[in-house]
C-alpha cells in the first residue's frame, strides 16, 4: 500500500483509532500426535470418542491417522481463542486416554514407512478426496515428512479497521478490492519479515533418528559430500531454530521455477491457476491407480492447491464443491493463515497467551510497513533468510539480506524490526488499559541478548548437554503439559 509506518501510525494517532489495532478476528488450529508412553507413534485408530472426522469441527486428523487436529471457532480477541484451545485440547486428553500428545513439531519415534497409517474417512466423495490426496502426498514425498506438526494462526483486521484504511487511502478502487490489496500487501511483508518469527519462536532444532533418512534425502539431492549424515545432522542441530520450516522439514523444492509473489490477485489467480493445471511426468509415472486403488488425486505437480506450500496463504470462506481458489476469486480474502508456527514444548497448548499477543503486534507491524510489489531478486532473498534463519538462526553474528542490496547481521535487523513493534504495542496497550502487548515484545527483545531464552536453544541443550535424548524429552514435556491446568 502507497503508505509509510510514520505515515499511518500518526493517522491513527490523529484520528484517536488506537483501538482499531487490537480489534481482529482470531483462530487456531494445532496439529499433535498421539503417542504411547515409551514416545512411540500410537498405531491405534482415532478414537471413535470424537465422531466423524469430515463431521467434528473441533477435532478430527491431519495427515496421519495418529495426528489428532484441533480447530477453534472464530473469536474477536486472541485470550478467547487461546481459551478455547485450552478446552479443546482438555477434551483430546480425556479422549484419548492413556496416550500423549507429543509436544513437538519433529515427530516422535516412528515406525517404518509401511506402519505409519494414513488417516481414514468415511465413504462419501468429499471425505475420500480428503483420504486420496493423502495417499498421493504419501507416495510424493513420503509418510515421515508429512508426521511433521505445528501450530496455524488465522487471523483477520476488523471491519472497522478496514473501514477506516479505506476511508483515508482509498484510490478509486472499490471497498473489496482495496481489502484484497491491504491483505496482499500484509502478505508480502510477511514473507519479508517471517524470518524474525522463526528466529524468536521456532522450537524444532532437533529431531529423532527415525526422522533422519528424510534429512539425509535431502542432503543427497543438494549434491553435499558428507562422510557421515548423522554427523552433518549433528551440525545442522547445533544452529537450528526451525528444522520443521527449513528445507529439511516442509520442502518447497517441488515448486522450483514456479513462483507466487503475491503481488495481486489477479496475478495470483493466474499463476495458481497455471501451477495446478501442469502435468508432471514424474508424477504420472507414479500412477494414478495402484491395483484398482486410486493413490493420487492426479499426475499434476500439485494435487489441489493446498499442496503448494506457504509460509502465509490467503483464505476465503468455501462452500460445499469450491475450491479455496474459486472462492478467493468470487468473494476475495477473508483472512490470512500463517504456518510456520512450531509446537513449543513448554506451552501446554503448544503455545503461550503472550505469543498471541506478539503475533498481534507483527501482523499490525506487516501492515503498518510500506509493501512493494515483490521481484525475483527479493523473492530470492526472502527465502535465502527463511532458511539461513530455520537452519543457522543461532549461529553467532549471522548475516540476512537488508532487500537494498546489503547484508545485516540478524541481531540488527531483529532490533529495528521490534522498535518499531515497540512503537506499536505501546499504541496498542492505550486502548486495552494493560502493558501486555509492550511486555510480549519486550520479552522478545531479551532473546536478542540471550539466546538461552529461545525455545530452540532450550531444547537443544535439554536434549544435548542434560542426559535427555530427544524421544525422552518429548516424553517427558509430554506428561508435565498433562499435569498443568
Amino acid at each position: 500500500m502507497q503508505w509509510n509506518f510514520s505515515q499511518i501510525r500518526e493517522s491513527i494517532i490523529n484520528n484517536k483509532k488506537a483501538q482499531l489495532l487490537t480489534e481482529g478476528n482470531f483462530g487456531l488450529e494445532k496439529e499433535s500426535q498421539r503417542i504411547i508412553e515409551s514416545g512411540d507413534l500410537s498405531l491405534t485408530p482415532h478414537p471413535a470418542v470424537f465422531g466423524d472426522k469430515c463431521g467434528n469441527p473441533r477435532i478430527t486428523t491431519d495427515f496421519s491417522e495418529s495426528q489428532i487436529e484441533m480447530v477453534t471457532p472464530v473469536f474477536n480477541s486472541v485470550e478467547e481463542v487461546y481459551e478455547s484451545l485450552k478446552e479443546i485440547q482438555e477434551e483430546v486428553e480425556v479422549g484419548i486416554g492413556d496416550e500423549l500428545l507429543w509436544p513437538l513439531s519433529m515427530p516422535p519415534r516412528l515406525p517404518e514407512e509401511d506402519l505409519i497409517p494414513i488417516a481414514r474417512f468415511p465413504k462419501t466423495e468429499e471425505c475420500q478426496i480428503k483420504e486420496i490426496y493423502r495417499k498421493g502426498l504419501a507416495l510424493r514425498y513420503g509418510k515421515k515428512m508429512q508426521m511433521i506438526s505445528g501450530i496455524h494462526f488465522n487471523f483477520s483486521y476488523s471491519e472497522n479497521m478496514i473501514n477506516f484504511l479505506y476511508k483515508h487511502w482509498k484510490s478509486g478502487e472499490g471497498k473489496r478490492e482495496f481489502r484484497d490489496k491491504i491483505y496482499f500487501a500484509v502478505a508480502r511483508n510477511f514473507l519479508r519479515y517471517r524470518w524474525l518469527l522463526i528466529y524468536l519462536f521456532g522450537a524444532s532444532p532437533s529431531c529423532d533418528y527415525t526422522y533422519y533418512p528424510v534429512i539425509c534425502r535431502q542432503l543427497k539431492e543438494m549434491e553435499k559430500s558428507y562422510s557421515s549424515c548423522d554427523g552433518a545432522i549433528e551440525n545442522l542441530e547445533q544452529f537450528a531454530t526451525s528444522l520443521r520450516v527449513s528445507r529439511f522439514g516442509y520442502s518447497d523444492t517441488v515448486q522450483n521455477g514456479h513462483i507466487l509473489y503475491f503481488n495481486g490477485m489477479e496475478e495470483y489467480n493466474r499463476e495458481l491457476s497455471r501451477i495446478l493445471a501442469m502435468e508432471s511426468p514424474e508424477y504420472l509415472k507414479l500412477g494414478i491407480y495402484r491395483n484398482g486403488e486410486q493413490v493420487q488425486l492426479n499426475g499434476n505437480l500439485l494435487q489441489s492447491e493446498s499442496e503448494f506450500y506457504s509460509s502465509i496463504r490467503l483464505k476465503q470462506n468455501v462452500v460445499r464443491g469450491e475450491s479455496q481458489l474459486e472462492a478467493l476469486t468470487k468473494r476475495g480474502v477473508k483472512y490470512l493463515e500463517v504456518r510456520i508456527i512450531d509446537l513449543d514444548p513448554f506451552e501446554k497448548v503448544g503455545i503461550s497467551l503472550e505469543q498471541l499477543y506478539f503475533l498481534q503486534v507483527f501482523m499490525v507491524y506487516c501492515l503498518f510497513e510500506n509493501s512493494k510489489p515483490i521481484t525475483k531478486e527479493e523473492y530470492n532473498e526472502m527465502n535465502s533468510n527463511h532458511q539461513l534463519t530455520a537452519i543457522f538462526g543461532r549461529k553467532k553474528d549471522l548475516m540476512l539480506h537488508r532487500y537494498d542490496g546489503q547484508m545485516i547481521s540478524l541481531k540488527t535487523f531483529a532490533e529495528s524490526i521490534l522498535e518499531k513493534c515497540r512503537y506499536i504495542a505501546e499504541l496498542m496497550d492505550k486502548d486495552s488499559g494493560s502493558s501486555k502487548y509492550k511486555d510480549s515484545v519486550e520479552k522478545q527483545c531479551l532473546k536478542l541478548m540471550d539466546k538461552n531464552l529461545l525455545p530452540s536453544e532450550r531444547i537443544y541443550q535439554a536434549t544435548k548437554y542434560r542426559g535427555d535424548s530427544f524421544v525422552k524429552f518429548g516424553v517427558r514435556q509430554a506428561k508435565n503439559n498433562l499435569k498443568r491446568s
